[in-house]
């Protein structure tokens, strides 16, 4: 909903498990594909290692745990996150599930409002905003961030108009896709 030049923006969104992990994995792809490094390359020095000390018969009955090894090290942080998500969303009510917020260009901050409470967030307690494909990252703090699904947006008119409160009120530390 917004009023004649743009300026006040509400978006509803219900917290989803789904929403919430798949946010949870694009802030966490970093780690993952450093824990995917970090044991393919204990892999390789282990492959190497056999290869040079002529053991290649060890190394063909051992190469099923060099395959495991990477997808384990993986797999199991990527269900570990899943089950976390499952787990924070399964202890909320639903009140607590439904999200509101309200970004206005003429406030200090937004307004956001969750179960029985309300917060007014300033501008100045935003260390900043990401635009992802599928995702808005509001971060209060390097720990602390609030996921907007773009989906949760009636259309990309309120999308750029989200863009323009970002720009204007966070300049540099918003980082918009434009």
């Amino acid at each position: 909903m917004r009023d004649g030049d743009g300026s006040v923006i509400h978006i509803d969104v219900s917290l989803k498990v789904r929403d919430l992990f798949l946010a949870n994995l694009v802030l966490a792809r970093f780690r993952l594909l450093l824990g995917l490094a970090l044991s393919l390359t204990l892999v390789s020095a282990l492959v190497i290692t056999f290869v040079l000390i002529d053991e290649k018969q060890i190394l063909l009955q051992t190469s099923p745990l060099f395959v495991g090894f990477p997808l384990f090290a993986v797999g199991a942080q990527i269900l570990r996150l899943h089950g976390s998500c499952r787990k924070y969303v399964a202890n909320l009510t639903p009140a607590q599930r439904r999200t509101s917020y309200m970004f206005s260009n003429d406030a200090d901050g937004f307004d956001l409002s969750s179960g029985d409470s309300f917060a007014h967030i300033s501008w100045n307690d935003v260390s900043r905003i990401v635009e992802k494909r599928r995702y808005l990252f509001i971060f209060l703090n390097k720990f602390d961030a609030r996921v907007v699904p773009i989906e949760a947006l009636e259309g990309p008119n309120e999308l750029d108009g989200l863009r323009k409160i970002f720009s204007s009120k966070l300049g540099s530390r918003a980082q918009l896709l434009l």
